[in-house]
C-alpha cells in the first residue's frame, strides 16, 4: 500500500506502484494509461470525479491481491515478452470478432439506428491503427530495447530510443481517443434495451477490449519505456 498517496502524484506512479489502483481509477473515469503523466489533481478535474472521494478510494484498496510490482520486477525482455504474449495476442485474437460484430450490425441495424454506422467506422479505424503499430513494436522498438538490455549492439534507422517510444506513445493516444469517441457513442458500453444479442456482444466485447490496452498501455508508457530510455548511452 502506498504511503504517498496525493493529489499531487501522478496517476501512472499509483498505478506503477500496485494495479490495484487501477480499479479505482476506471470507476472514477480516470485514464490511468494515455494520462498516466498527469497529475491525480488534474487528473481528477478532467474526468469530474471528486478528488476526496478518489482519495479516500484509493487509501481503501486492501492489501491483498496481485500486486502490479510483479510485472515490474521482470527483466525487461521479460516484460516485453509479458506484453507480445499477453496483449498483443489478445489484441490479434480479439479485433476480427470486433469487426465481424461491427459488420453484422452495420447489414441489421445500420439503416435504423443512426448511431451503429459511426460506431462500425469508429472499431474499424480503431483495429486499422493497432494492428501496423503491433508490428512496429515488435519488429523495430522491441529488438531494439531487448538488445540494449542484454548489452548488444544493434542496427537502427531512429537514431536515439527516444524517437521510437515518442512515436507509440502518440499512437497510444490516438487509440485512447478513438476510445473515448465510441465510449460516448455507446453509452459507455451500455447497449439499449432494444439492442439484438449481436449489439450487446459487442458493446461487452468492446469493454473488455478497452480494459486490456489500457494495461497494455500502461505497461509501455509507464514501465517499459522509462527503463528501456534509462540503459540507452
Amino acid at each position: 500500500m502506498a504511503s504517498d498517496i496525493q493529489l499531487s502524484r501522478r496517476v501512472g506512479d499509483f498505478v506503477a506502484e500496485d494495479f490495484r489502483y487501477a480499479h479505482v481509477f476506471t470507476h472514477f473515469g480516470i485514464d490511468f494509461c494515455c494520462g498516466g503523466g498527469r497529475m491525480l489533481d488534474a487528473a481528477c478535474t478532467r474526468a469530474n470525479a471528486n478528488p476526496s472521494e478518489v482519495l479516500q478510494a484509493l487509501q481503501h484498496v486492501g492489501e491483498t491481491g496481485q500486486k502490479q510490482d510483479q510485472l515490474t520486477r521482470l527483466s525487461l525482455p521479460a516484460l516485453i515478452d509479458h506484453i507480445e504474449s499477453t496483449h498483443h495476442q489478445y489484441i490479434r485474437r480479439t479485433a476480427p470478432l470486433l469487426l465481424e460484430y461491427a459488420n453484422k450490425m452495420v447489414r441489421a441495424h445500420g439503416e435504423k439506428y443512426t448511431e451503429i454506422k459511426p460506431i462500425a467506422g469508429w472499431i474499424k479505424a480503431l483495429i486499422a491503427d493497432l494492428l501496423p503499430h503491433l508490428q512496429k513494436e515488435e519488429m523495430i522498438l522491441f529488438p531494439a530495447i531487448r538488445a540494449l538490455s542484454n548489452h548488444e549492439a544493434y542496427e537502427s534507422c531512429f537514431g536515439t530510443l527516444q524517437h521510437p517510444v515518442n512515436a507509440m506513445e502518440y499512437e497510444h493516444e490516438e487509440a485512447g481517443q478513438i476510445l473515448e469517441k465510441l465510449r460516448g457513442l455507446t453509452n459507455n458500453y451500455q447497449p439499449p434495451a432494444y439492442a439484438c444479442t449481436t449489439w450487446k456482444v459487442c458493446y461487452a466485447t468492446l469493454a473488455e477490449f478497452e480494459q486490456d490496452l489500457f494495461s497494455h498501455i500502461h505497461l509501455e508508457n509507464n514501465v517499459l519505456f522509462p527503463k528501456a530510455l534509462k540503459l540507452e548511452p
